[in-house]
């Protein structure tokens, strides 16, 4: 009989739910049917959308007690943080370095040249003098280059300070990938943002992606990004 994973985050963000996204396929291929629990967590729910509705490892969604997930913590924090999740629910084959999404970002050749930045996160908060220096000295590394600042349409935006950029709307989750997928180097705060960034890059060689935070953070680091902790 085959046993049933239901995977479970309290938390709702957007790096809360990636952080478990590689789990599905390895159960899977263990022989388990995995599941989403119904108590599951969304900021919005294009997240539900992206990170497991577009998952074809996911049979669906169940009322079960959860038994994989945030209950299961980290427990390996000398190993690559991805990798740590496995190895806490015991998946020992994982090998995963970057969360992973099943939607394949489409190609804007127009953004080819261009430094996107997304200062929007609510995760933390940020004053105005640390954001306007951080991106204003990164921004200036792309001198060549045109450069556009995120406006989400559907979801309440932060008031930020203007940078005084053209601005790149986007109208859902699936936009935004196909704007990170497609630029030349993308900055942001530490936020589910610098999580999708990194799914959507993974091993491929652009683009660039910086990510600025006003603390040291032990988890979500990934190797294909810059950071900077300050």
């Amino acid at each position: 009989m085959t046993q049933n994973i239901i995977i479970y985050q309290p938390w709702g963000g957007l790096g809360d739910n990636l952080q478990f996204s590689t789990l599905p396929k390895l159960y899977s291929e263990l022989g388990y049917d995995v599941y989403i629990s119904a108590s599951n967590v969304y900021r919005n729910p294009e997240v539900y959308d992206l990170v497991w509705k577009n998952n074809p490892y996911i049979k669906g969604i169940s009322k079960l007690p959860p038994n994989a997930g945030s209950c299961k913590g980290c427990q390996y924090m000398d190993q690559p943080y991805i990798k740590n999740i496995e190895l806490s629910h015991g998946i020992t084959h994982g090998t995963n370095r970057y969360p992973t999404i099943y939607y394949t970002p489409k190609k804007i050749e127009e953004l080819s040249n261009t430094v996107i930045y997304d200062i929007t996160s609510i995760t933390s908060i940020y004053s105005d003098d640390f954001i306007k220096t951080k991106f204003t000295n990164q921004l200036e590394q792309y001198p060549d280059c045109e450069k556009k600042k995120i406006k989400f349409n559907q979801i309440e935006n932060r008031m930020t300070p203007d940078l005084h950029h053209d601005v790149i709307e986007i109208n859902s989750i699936f936009d935004y990938c196909d704007v990170i997928f497609s630029c030349k180097a993308f900055i942001c705060t530490f936020s589910g943002s610098v999580v999708l960034a990194s799914s959507i890059k993974n091993n491929k060689s652009s683009p660039d992606i910086y990510c600025f935070q006003n603390k040291q953070e032990s988890l979500y680091l990934f190797d294909n990004v810059h950071y900077s902790f300050t």
